[in-house]
């Protein structure tokens, strides 16, 4: 495995510290009240979210129902009366973890810093670029719907709270929805995925548990690969049109199962603009921490 696929399979196999901390603190007080008490207490859990396990379960007083209102929707979660038809190739960009990265960190470059992403954004912005969603570049290859002169989609992997916190404020901004793909066990909370849905976000399956689907088959790379696209409509209510291999690792028979599971598009991340003709090997540009604005600027002039 190279450098690039081991940081890509870290990525995808641990909470980050944005989203681990949380978790040390409770681990903490319940051992703390353990030896106080001498009573084990388990520590809360995030939502088991996979459709073989826990179908459509959901946190007390949530609605499943996936609906949104339109005033809380960005401006480009809806096609603009200037954009036109669209079937050319278009750029997709692929953030993993936002913030610093711990001193620890053996692969840094997962982490873009939050000042990097800001600065990024806002150089797409004041360039032309417009973000839209994967679905709305699909409608316009396939099904002639309209795009911006300058589409881009920006894309997140995994499920770590700051791409559900920090990452929409700053895409607000420009009125720019985003795509979160999603790791559906124990990742992100359905309350914290709900909102963004509400923005006009696209929220995809990263599979259930981010496995190497090269390796599986049968009913084990079915609960992967559908399973994990069940949930996330039954529980929001949404499409789920679009799948991220994990860790890029696809071949002839995991694409099979993409298709059987009824998706219109998978991601990878092979550098390059999205084709239309390759709707199951589409090419992401991975952006990494320290990059700056220049590797991204050399990334879309290369398209």
């Amino acid at each position: 495995m190279n450098s690039r696929e081991s940081r890509r399979r870290k990525g995808g196999n641990r909470y980050l510290a944005a989203g681990g901390l949380a978790v040390l603190v409770v681990v903490g007080v319940v051992a703390a009240l353990t030896a106080i008490g001498g009573t084990t207490i388990s520590p809360p859990r995030p939502v088991r979210s996979t459709a073989r396990r826990r179908a459509g379960h959901h946190a007390k007083g949530e609605s499943t129902s996936g609906s949104t209102s339109d005033s809380k929707l960005v401006r480009n979660a809806t096609p603009q009366p200037s954009w036109k038809p669209h079937t050319g190739p278009v750029p997709i960009l692929v953030y993993h973890a936002l913030g610093e990265a711990p001193p620890t960190e053996e692969y840094p470059g997962l982490y873009v810093p939050e000042p990097e992403f800001e600065a990024q954004m806002a150089w797409l912005h004041s360039h032309g670029f417009e973000a839209v969603t994967l679905d709305q570049v699909e409608q316009a290859w396939y099904h002639g719907g309209t795009l911006p002169t300058k589409p881009i989609v920006i894309t997140f992997d995994n499920g770590y709270p700051a791409q559900v916190t920090f990452a929409p404020k700053v895409l607000s901004r420009y009125g720019w929805p985003g795509v979160l793909f999603e790791i559906t066990e124990e990742h992100l909370y359905s309350s914290q995925i709900r909102p963004v849905i509400e923005l006009g976000w696209e929220v995809d399956s990263h599979s259930a548990t981010h496995p190497n689907l090269t390796e599986l088959a049968g009913e084990e790379l079915e609960f992967q690969v559908a399973g994990s696209r069940h949930y996330l409509q039954h529980t929001f209510g949404i499409p789920s049109d679009n799948f991220c291999y994990p860790s890029s690792e696809y071949d002839a028979t995991t694409i099979a199962a993409v298709k059987e599971a009824g998706y219109v598009g998978a991601v990878t991340e092979n550098p390059g603009y999205a084709s239309r003709g390759l709707p199951y090997e589409l090419d992401r540009f991975e952006i990494e921490g320290g990059q700056g604005v220049e590797t991204l600027a050399a990334d879309l002039a290369s398209g």
